[in-house]
């Protein structure tokens, strides 16, 4: 077996950050992905912009251009603009169009965003798209009469449809794939047959939807299969459920002629078109089926030749003609994958090749698990010296290969594979000279993470509660305020914390952070969470100190049981530094 034989250097041009990717969005020829620092990497054909001060939330691809939700609630688009899809004359980068914005998303020539439960689009409305009151196209917002008390919203070649708050599904647009929609596409028409949809997800010809319970049901084109009924049955404008998936989905993406589904045990499963290698299967020996390698996937998103997941850690992985849009070889022909034993001395198999891309999961540039290798391996040196006695470079090299790796004296080698789920690998004296799989990488960054918490002295304490106001949202929301004081040594400058995690009863959902502060605040021994201030010319109370306290606030929808105690995680950056604080808390309400 070929294992480990050679340290990858790390390109200058992707060092290592500690951002975490949180969403991806594929489209024709380029892709873009948010991360939890609010900043965004694109590839392809087009590039992101500066944003400036701005910070993002999300971010959506079409066929040539971009829009980003901003963390303000605004709206920013980019690219091709031929017609008005940038929502009218172009403008300065930093500067948004629309606001009160809480999700959007992107069409091929057309994009929309969603206020509470209500939709407005803009763009291209020559197919219906926008409604009956849009006839070619236009440059402001307008609202998309029948499109309402909106969970979810999601826009295609030609198409809008909006999963609403009682489970039914409502499009727009010749592109809808519904009875009477190429003869009067700007009228609103509920698809049959469903009555529980959560998302609904369109590109070009067909389209899905996940329902309650993890079944997905497709309707449209089905030339490849990609209703996931034998291929040629169709087009079919009444949905088909999706048999024979390995679990349930959390998630749904659809392609072009082609369909993937995230499922609630982290892998992935595509059907439909492989001409490009976007159904991921290129090393598993099928041509449909599970994504090989892919095994903690947190949200996935298909395009035109590509498809893409994000991963627990943050990392982003793509398969399929495009995946990474650069032009470098295929660098597929010698990875490893933990779980594929196809994968474990593989020869040379220039099938799985395609121009710029893999029909495996290739990590895309920048978007890798590069730092949190390091960030373990660093770990393990400290924890274990004996063993891996620690070296002054402290950053895994790379080139386009499968592994990271750092080796040791007396043989020790510890490595992280590079491309599909990483998993930290040991391969020495305590193995009998075999692999040893040591698990996900997630895991290993999480302990190192806390250790890194406790050893800073930090101290967390969090009040969640559930926003029980009507109308406020497609949910009950789960707000989260906590607040951070510091150590012995004080509270770091350069502390940024990135995401919350609430854990109950074994399961857990993380939140992403739409607020920080940095205050100097009175606080006592056991409560510093409260944010009250000294008022001029007011002595300090008694048993009480001002100190200086990081304050944040998570939210989103819960996807858990939400009552009495539960475990509070704050994921946090330093520097270049990885790190976790853990509290008790009692979950209360609000209304």
């Amino acid at each position: 077996m070929v294992l480990l034989t050679a340290a990858l250097l790390l390109s200058a041009a992707f060092a290592p950050t500690v951002a975490m990717a949180t969403t991806v969005s594929m489209g024709t020829s380029h892709g873009c992905s948010a991360a939890d620092t609010h900043k965004i990497t694109c590839w392809g054909s087009l590039a992101a912009p500066d944003f400036g001060p701005y910070s993002i939330k999300d971010v959506k691809v079409g066929r040539d251009f971009s829009c980003a939700l901003l963390t303000n609630a605004s709206v920013k688009c980019w690219g091709s603009n031929d017609l008005q899809q940038l929502g009218g004359p172009p403008v300065p980068e930093t500067v948004a169009r629309y606001y009160n914005a809480d999700a959007i998303a992107v069409g091929a020539t057309h994009a929309c965003f969603r206020f509470v439960t209500r939709i407005s689009c803009w763009g291209d409305g020559s197919q219906g798209q926008l409604g009956r009151h849009v006839q070619t196209q236009i440059g402001t917002e307008t609202a998309v009469d029948g499109l309402s008390d909106v969970r979810h919203v999601a826009a295609g070649h030609g198409s809008t449809c909006v999963a609403r708050l009682d489970g039914k599904v409502v499009c727009v647009g010749a592109g809808s794939g519904l009875a009477g929609a190429a003869d009067d596409p700007r009228q609103p028409r509920t698809v049959p047959g469903i009555s529980d949809a959560l998302e609904v997800s369109l590109f070009d010809g067909h389209a899905c939807v996940l329902r309650w319970g993890g079944r997905v049901s497709c309707w449209g084109n089905n030339r490849y299969g990609e209703l996931g009924v034998p291929a040629g049955t169709g087009p079919l404008s009444t949905p088909v459920e999706v048999t024979g998936l390995a679990a349930a989905a959390k998630a749904v993406a659809v392609g072009n002629g082609y369909t993937c589904a995230l499922l609630v045990n982290g892998t992935v499963s595509c059907w439909g078109n492989n001409a490009n290698g976007q159904l991921g299967t290129g090393l598993a020996g099928g041509t449909a089926g599970q994504v090989t390698g892919i095994t903690d996937a947190t949200a996935i998103s298909a395009g035109r030749t590509a498809a893409c997941a994000v991963l627990e850690g943050g990392y982003v992985q793509c398969w399929g003609e495009g995946a990474g849009w650069n032009s470098a070889p295929c660098r597929m022909t010698t990875s490893f994958y933990p779980g594929v034993p196809a994968t474990y001395n593989p020869p040379p198999d220039l099938a799985i090749c395609l121009p710029q891309g893999s029909a495996a999961p290739m990590a895309v540039q920048g978007l890798g698990p590069v730092h949190d290798a390091a960030l373990v391996l660093d770990w393990a040196e400290k924890t274990m010296p004996l063993t891996f006695a620690p070296q002054a470079a402290k950053v895994p090299a790379h080139i386009d290969g499968p592994y990271y790796l750092r080796e040791y004296p007396g043989g020790h080698k510890l490595a992280v594979n590079g491309h599909g789920t990483p998993h930290l690998m040991y391969l020495g004296p305590e193995s009998g000279g075999r692999l040893l799989d040591l698990g996900p990488l997630s895991q290993w960054v999480f302990q190192a993470s806390r250790d890194a918490g406790i050893a800073s002295g930090m101290q967390l304490q969090a009040g969640p509660y559930v926003d029980l106001m009507p109308g406020s949202g497609p949910c009950w929301e789960m707000i989260v305020p906590h607040a951070i004081r510091g150590g012995a040594q004080g509270l770091p400058d350069g502390l940024v914390t990135t995401a919350v995690r609430i854990e109950s009863g074994g399961q857990s959902m993380e939140f992403p952070i739409r607020e920080r502060h940095r205050f100097t605040v009175l606080t006592t021994a056991t409560n510093w969470l409260s944010q009250q201030s000294l008022q001029p010319g007011q002595p300090v109370p008694p048993g009480m100190k001002e100190e200086p306290i990081y304050y944040g606030a998570a939210e989103g929808c819960p996807t858990i049981g939400t009552s009495g105690e539960v475990d509070v995680i704050v994921f946090y950056t330093l520097g270049q530094k990885k790190g976790l604080l853990r509290a008790k808390a009692k979950v209360g309400s609000a209304a």
